[in-house]
Order: structure tokens, then sequence, then C-alpha cells
């Protein structure tokens, strides 16, 4: 008997694709099987177990952490206080952090919840009787200019003039499609693709204040660097830069990576680990494999960014389950590679802890 992909195939980038993340349900974690009960599967019935093993370790999360609660509220708090009358610029947001810290992850996952909200509020048809949008998702790419953005914009929605006209014709059909569905917030993805030294990056950078006075929504700008890059300052001169609108309507915020120097950082990383434990689907897990037995290695082989230690987990369990260990330890674990960035710094890191220089564990409650 065959049974048709877990895996769901779609872009964000297409309200189709965003639709389906949107209703999507919840995946249900496979059932804990003994080795025992391993050994006596059937050859069919254990390629279908693994298989739903492999799609849900992929696809761990979102693991609610102390950092993606508090970027939530703040971003609540910008999109909620702009509710001012169209004829009014709203502020944009702007999620400015490092690579592999769940950027990406924390707006979709901000702008599924809002998507949830407006619907569960205004229905799924507007009064026009168009289809409800809330949200917008779009990632930019390296070669981005005006029309490439506002045809983006349009493909979205599905206009069937995507792909037709100019720059200022395509901006007028995203604009009409953004009033009609009634969307309320558009993510960008990827903003540091702009190259602010080039004139493209900055007329795509500018024409996002265009947008911000013709669109009703709150933007919500997702990159790397983007100060730095000179994005807030719209590429000017420092001795220029006071006069760059962009800096009075964009709101940073930032996205750090967990961290063990203090008790409360290592309480925090504690519990992430815990709750990951919980949902690993292994014949030999125990309790404490991750918290207690690999904190520490845990730590220096992600250097406490999120996306380096769940694509550590998600192959070490691939690993443990191709090898017939069916648990993660640190003898395992040594074989798996990580990213280059992770691989790089994880050195330092190992022998910081291993002299005690260092420590992943938290003060034990009532210790000095």
């Amino acid at each position: 008997m065959t049974i048709d992909s877990i895996e769901l195939d779609y872009t964000l980038s297409l309200k189709e694709g965003w639709f389906t993340a949107i209703d999507a349900p919840s995946r249900a974690q496979p059932q804990h099987r003994t080795v025992a009960e391993l050994k006596a599967m059937g050859i069919a019935q254990r390629a279908r177990y693994e298989e739903h093993r492999s799609v849900w370790h992929a696809n761990l999360g979102p693991i609610v952490t102390p950092q993606l609660q508090a970027l939530h509220q703040e971003l609540d708090e910008i999109v909620d206080a702009n509710r001012q009358d169209g004829d009014k610029v709203k502020g944009a947001a702007v999620l400015d952090a490092y690579p592999g810290l769940g950027k990406t992850t924390a707006a979709v996952t901000f702008g599924r919840a809002f998507h949830r909200r407006q619907v569960a509020v205004y229905g799924s048809s507007t009064a026009g009787g168009n289809q409800r949008i809330p949200v917008v998702y779009l990632g930019l790419t390296a070669n981005t200019t005006m029309r490439s953005l506002n045809a983006m914009l349009a493909r979205f929605y599905g206009h069937p003039g995507a792909d037709r006209g100019n720059a200022l014709q395509l901006a007028h059909r995203a604009a009409d499609c953004v009033l009609s569905c009634a969307t309320r917030l558009v993510i960008v993805d990827d903003v540091h693709f702009l190259d602010m030294r080039r004139r493209d990056g900055r007329e795509v950078a500018n024409h996002f204040k265009w947008l911000a006075n013709q669109f009703p929504v709150t933007f919500l700008f997702v990159g790397v660097g983007l100060r730095q890059r000179g994005l807030l300052t719209e590429g000017l001169a420092p001795h220029d830069a006071a006069f760059a609108q962009t800096a009075r309507r964009w709101t940073p915020f930032g996205l750090g990576p967990f961290e063990i120097a203090t008790d409360e950082g290592r309480r925090t990383w504690r519990r992430l680990l815990l709750t990951i434990e919980r949902l690993l689907v292994l014949a030999n897990k125990h309790q404490g494999m991750l918290a207690d037995d690999l904190t520490g290695y845990l730590f220096a082989r992600s250097t406490g960014h999120f996306a380096s230690l769940m694509t550590l987990i998600c192959r070490g369990c691939r690993r443990a389950i191709r090898t017939g260990e069916e648990q993660l330890t640190r003898e395992l674990l040594d074989g798996v590679k990580n990213d280059e960035a992770a691989e790089l710094a994880r050195r330092e890191l190992e022998a910081a802890l291993d002299q005690g220089v260092l420590g992943a564990k938290p003060t034990p409650a009532g210790a000095a």
C-alpha cells in the first residue's frame, strides 16, 4: 500500500502557498516505538514509520522561546498601533539580526497568527465579496527592481496582469489587490539583498516609501545587517542621514542568540532543550538526553544559534535511526556535519566548556 507524500510543497510568496501554511493542520507526532517493536515491523510498515519520523524531525516547531515571545509582543504593538485612516502613513517594523536566529520563522509565525485573528474577527470575505488576504509575504532577490517588486506583489494575489506592464502599472494593480483583499500586513524578507550602492537598490528602497503612502498596511522588513547596509538611512552619507525619512518611519528590532554566560540564559537554554527532547521520536530516548547529557556540547556545536541547533539535531536523529542507536549521544553527533559557521566557531566554545571557563548547566536552586 502506498501513501501520499506527507511533505507540504508550497511557496509562501503565492497566496495559495500562504493559505496552505495557514490552514494546514498540525502534524501528529509519530507514536513512540520500542526497539523490539521496530524490529517486529514488516518492511512496508517500517518504511512508512521512518518516513513519518523523518518528516516530523525535519519540521519541529515553531518552538516558542522567550526571544520569540518578546519579539511578537513588540511587533504586535507596532501593527495594532497602526490603525490610522488611509491618508496617514503607517510606521514599519524592521527585524534585523544575524543569520541562523530564526528571523523568517519569527516573521512568518507572527504573520500566521495575525492572519488568523483578522479572519476570525472579520470573516474570510471582504464587504465587497473578495477573498480576505490579511497578510502578504515576499522574498526579495539579488536583482530586485521596482518593476519586479511590484510584479511579485501582483503575482502573490494571482493577478492576471502580474507579468505585463511597467513598474507604475504593476504598482497600481498591486494596490488594487491590497485594497480589495483588505491586506493589513506585508512581510518583505531578505531585504539585505538590496544594495544601496546600486541605483536599483536605492530605487527599490525609496519605492517602499511610496508603497507605504499608497497601501494601508504595515510593512515588516526582515534581513541581515540592514542598518550597516544603509537601508535605514536610504544610502545617504553620514552627514546627510538626518534627512532620511526611513529612519523616522522604520522601527528596528533584533533577535539574539541563546547565551549561557548568565544563569537566566542557562535556564532558558535548558528549557529549550527539554522542549525539543519531548518532541523527538527515538526508541532509546531518555529524560535528560539533551538537557543534561548534551547541554554544553549542543551549545558549542550550535554557538547558541537556533537554526544550527535544529540542523544538528535533525541530522543526528536521522543518523540515530539509520544506525539503530535510536538516541543522541556525543559520539554519534561527533560524526554529524553542521553548517560552516557553527563548525568554525565550535572549537573555542568546546575548549571553554571542557576547561570549566564556561558552564552550560544552571545553578541548582538554593545554591550560593
